[in-house]
């Protein structure tokens, strides 16, 4: 079956494409180890999700649960009202985010089975100690209201890929390529996060560099997967209530960029210990490799 494909948005030599049944192969060639991003329409056709996941389930399911918001605590079935009933003048506070991991896991059986092209995957194989991943987290959902704006713009936390499906709602990304990185001012605290915190008003007084970037936007709707490769800016707002769920992937392709994170987490505290990790990662990822080509998982 032969791919097919539409432009969302072109700016200079940036392409953004959605794509419906596209090849592993193709996906691993021109956006997996190329680190292009991409939008596939049909990544989570098998979810139960899919169908599944509105407002309307997660207020008779989960009305009760507590959920914390930009610092405020709400119950979800409040926050949910209020997300539906918001304006893009008034938003809702942003983002709502559940983890399914921890905190949902009934609901992982309805996210699943993980699309092939999220495969391989590494963040949680038993043999990749947890405090190398960083706490991030990996399998999140997000709740928001029309208007409501990620916060920051950033790249994924340890340079993870970063998978995000729409399954309610329209929302529109912003990408901006990692060659642009010092146009965005990352935070020497925080290097995955942007000091700019209004990329679509910003402060060019404060942030003159910004001029140069070039920020391409598209909008994802219902059933469709936003790839966004390690080391690409972006941030995203709802242009209607939107319920997306978002995963990571770590896997040979994004592997030196999340060793290259893991350096700079260690030698802030210990060099010596950052050494050693940077050894031990290098041996574990030929280990990977391997293991991967034999279509094995450990």
């Amino acid at each position: 079956m032969a791919t097919k494909s539409v432009v969302l948005a072109q700016l200079g030599d940036i392409v953004v494409e959605k794509k419906y049944g596209m090849s592993y192969e193709e996906f691993a060639e021109k956006h997996l180890f190329a680190n292009y991003p991409v939008v596939i329409g049909d990544a989570c056709k098998d979810w139960p999700a899919k169908d599944k996941f509105t407002p309307q389930f997660f207020k008779d399911n989960y009305a009760n649960r507590e959920v914390k918001v930009q610092g405020k605590t709400f119950l979800l079935g409040d926050f949910i009202d209020l997300m539906m009933t918001s304006t893009k003048e008034n938003p809702a506070p942003y983002p709502c985010k559940l983890q399914i991991d921890r905190d949902y896991p009934e609901l992982i059986p309805d996210v699943s089975p993980r699309f092939k092209y999220a495969l391989p995957d590494r963040t949680h194989s038993k043999i990749l100690p947890e405090g190398f991943i960083g706490g991030a987290d990996t399998l999140e959902i997000f709740l928001g209201s029309p208007g409501g704006q990620f916060p920051y713009m950033h790249y994924d936390y340890m340079c993870l890929h970063a998978f995000v499906t729409q399954l309610y709602g329209d929302k529109e990304f912003t990408v901006v390529p990692p060659s642009q990185t010092e146009y965005v001012y990352p935070d020497p605290n925080n290097t995955w996060v942007s000091l700019i915190d209004n990329q679509r008003q910003p402060d060019l007084n404060k942030f003159p560099l910004w001029s140069k970037a070039t920020p391409i936007s598209f909008v994802v709707g219902p059933g469709e997967t936003m790839f966004i490769p390690c080391g690409w800016w972006h941030t995203a707002h709802s242009l209607t209530p939107t319920i997306s769920v978002a995963l990571d992937c770590l896997n040979a392709s994004n592997w030196k960029n999340f060793m290259g994170e893991v350096d700079i987490m260690m030698s802030r505290n210990n060099k010596a210990k950052a050494m050693a990790a940077s050894m031990f990662l290098n041996v574990l990822g030929g280990v990977f490799s391997t293991t991967e080509k034999l279509g094995m998982k450990i």
